[in-house]
């Protein structure tokens, strides 16, 4: 008898527990990666010119292949298979890029998303 009660307790007290609701973007703020609307002057040139386009790397007279400092001179490492993808996921035998380190995965697919339709300019 006190073996059934027992179990009769145990069981209640392990089908209460009920479900958990949270979202991703709560549980794991810095995992989150929103790219439903991926464009050019609200996406992908704020990560350009923070990242890319600094003091001596993808400027007038900066070291790095190309200005990054418009959306032509981006666009150019893009074109024809360019090597902006490579670089940026660091790619074997790409040259890697940022040289500070790589972006983080979130910035990278939103790169990829706003190449893969088309490079718009908006």
């Amino acid at each position: 008898m006190r073996h059934l009660l027992f179990a009769l307790v145990a069981t209640a007290l392990l089908s209460t527990g009920g479900c958990y609701y949270d979202n991703e973007e709560t549980l794991y703020p810095n995992s989150f990666c929103d790219t439903a609307n991926v464009t050019y002057s609200g996406t992908i040139e704020p990560l350009v010119q923070s990242k890319c386009a600094t003091p001596g790397c993808h400027v007038p007279g900066g070291d790095g292949a190309g200005d990054f400092t418009t959306y032509a001179g981006l666009v150019s490492q893009i074109v024809n298979d360019g090597p902006l993808l490579a670089s940026i996921r660091w790619s074997p035998g790409a040259t890697v890029m940022p040289a500070s380190g790589k972006l983080p995965s979130c910035d990278i697919k939103k790169f990829e998303i706003w190449i893969a339709a088309g490079y718009p300019n908006n």
